[in-house]
């Protein structure tokens, strides 16, 4: 089995993604199927911006 090539998501997409957790509470796998991001993917980047290190 082949690794998929490793995605690179831009600042502006990770902040949207965190937004639609916090403000349209959505449940972290819900927004992750809405933006085709892994569930972990979207919880790390929902942890990271509660604790500012969102880069």
């Amino acid at each position: 089995m082949e690794k998929l090539p490793r995605q690179k998501y831009t600042k502006e997409f990770r902040e949207q993604a965190v937004r639609l957790v916090r403000e349209q509470e959505l449940t972290i796998p819900e927004a992750a199927r809405r933006l085709s991001v892994s569930d972990k993917t979207l919880s790390n980047w929902v942890f990271k911006a509660r604790h500012g290190q969102l880069a």
